[in-house]
């Protein structure tokens, strides 16, 4: 079985830097014939998830409420953002009724803004890996 086959099917869903595709290439290729069969049909079962959905939904449009990091099955930091962000939300209907108020809603709006931009670069690179690291669990 041709490794390029196999590779074109999940190499949107790998890092980028070349060194993962040449590992698993090294992995596939020292696998019997009997289980390079097995990994190709199984592949397609391992739920791996597209880095672009999870960027564009998960962190770019409802980043703020840590979904990027729940989808990417990063539970504790996904409750603590939306802990900040429902935080910041709450000292926001406040802010009229005391500076303390609104000196936290800003410490938290602008926590969470810079947060967002963190995990723009952050939430990909990390399913990324997570990918890898299924694929190249199922080739053990």
């Amino acid at each position: 079985m041709d490794f390029n086959n196999v590779l074109f099917s999940v190499q949107d869903k790998l890092p980028k830097d070349g060194i993962s595709a040449m590992t698993l290439k090294e992995k596939f290729e020292s696998l019997s014939e009997s289980k390079q069969q097995e990994v190709a049909s199984n592949l397609p079962m391992l739920g791996l998830k597209s880095p672009a959905l999870v960027f564009w939904v998960g962190t770019f449009l409802f980043g703020a409420f840590g979904v990027g990091r729940f989808m990417i099955g990063d539970m504790a930091l996904g409750c603590v953002r939306l802990g900040l962000t429902l935080v910041g939300f709450i000292c926001g209907l406040f802010m009229l009724e005391s500076t303390f108020f609104a000196i936290c809603y800003f410490i938290f709006g602008f926590a969470n803004w810079i947060w967002w931009i963190v995990d723009m670069f952050l939430v990909g690179k990390k399913l990324r890996k997570k990918n890898f690291d299924k694929i190249f669990n199922l080739m053990q």
